[in-house]
């Protein structure tokens, strides 16, 4: 790590920060500023990349820290950001500003490029139908891996079936429209400047139906329920969001599976069991 600080010519120790389970992360100085620096060995500077277009996609709306460099050294990705100190805010502006992320449109869903949940892939292939789309790029690119992992069963397989069958029976004929998420927003990825301004944080974006944000939100806590009222008071969701949440979350929780293992095994099965009620 001293190296890389002399590389981007600060002279100053890291601080160390913790709360992250996918990437090193610092508090560091020039001796005039304080800088936020993201580091992952092992890393090409293109995972980065993906973080840095996600960032200013969202730049369009809300507040995101401001990237000042990024790249590689010594086999090592880093993003070197904008520090911003946190302070307090209040779950109604984060709903607004969600909110205005959520009024920005696309035709197609998808990205203009693949980029990641975590470490893993998030294939952002562009498609007219949004049930298409997320059964075929986001479960089933999860479900891949996890079979690859040991993590997926012929009794998984079986349930997902049933569970995909059951969406479009339910839902196969409701058109949904196009619509940027932070794609990885929960309570972590948000805070609030010392104005009280929310500011968003490590984005995994595409266009797509904006309730996985919210089913994000719900998944590990965190959010309280003025948020939730505060979102649908300005935006509200169509009937039968309260059921279409779990579907959202099976892509988050298959990740965490093929992530940090069995842990999340049997939460991938309560959704999955859904289809077969």
């Amino acid at each position: 790590m001293d190296e890389l600080l002399n590389y981007l010519n600060m002279q100053t120790k890291a601080i160390p920060i913790g709360g992250g389970d996918i990437n090193q992360a610092y508090r560091v100085t020039d001796g005039k500023n304080n800088y936020f620096l993201k580091y992952h060995p092992q890393m090409s500077a293109d995972f980065f990349q993906a973080e840095v277009d996600g960032l200013a996609e969202l730049g369009n709306a809300v507040r995101v820290p401001e990237v000042y460099q990024h790249g590689s050294y010594a086999d090592a990705a880093y993003l070197l950001m904008e520090w911003i100190e946190p302070g307090e805010g209040n779950q109604q502006d984060l709903a607004h500003e969600l909110g205005k992320l959520h009024e920005i449109k696309a035709i197609k869903f998808g990205y203009k490029r693949n980029n990641f949940m975590g470490l893993l892939p998030q294939i952002n292939t562009p498609s007219d139908n949004w049930w298409d789309f997320y059964l075929t790029n986001r479960l089933e690119v999860q479900i891949e891996i996890a079979n690859g992992r040991n993590h997926w069963t012929a009794r998984r397989e079986k349930n997902y079936q049933l569970f995909k069958e059951w969406i479009y029976q339910k839902w196969g004929t409701m058109s949904f429209e196009p619509t940027l998420l932070h794609g990885d927003f929960w309570s972590g990825n948000t805070f609030f400047d010392t104005q009280g301004r929310p500011v968003f944080v490590d984005p995994a974006v595409s266009y797509g139906h904006r309730e996985m944000d919210i089913a994000m939100s719900q998944l590990f806590g965190g959010f309280r329920h003025e948020f939730i009222d505060s979102y649908q008071e300005i935006m509200p969701m169509r009937e039968g969001w309260q059921d279409r949440l779990a579907i959202y979350q099976l892509y988050y929780l298959l990740v965490h599976l093929n992530i940090f293992g069995e842990t999340y095994g049997d939460a991938v099965d309560r959704v999955l069991a859904l289809g077969g009620k």
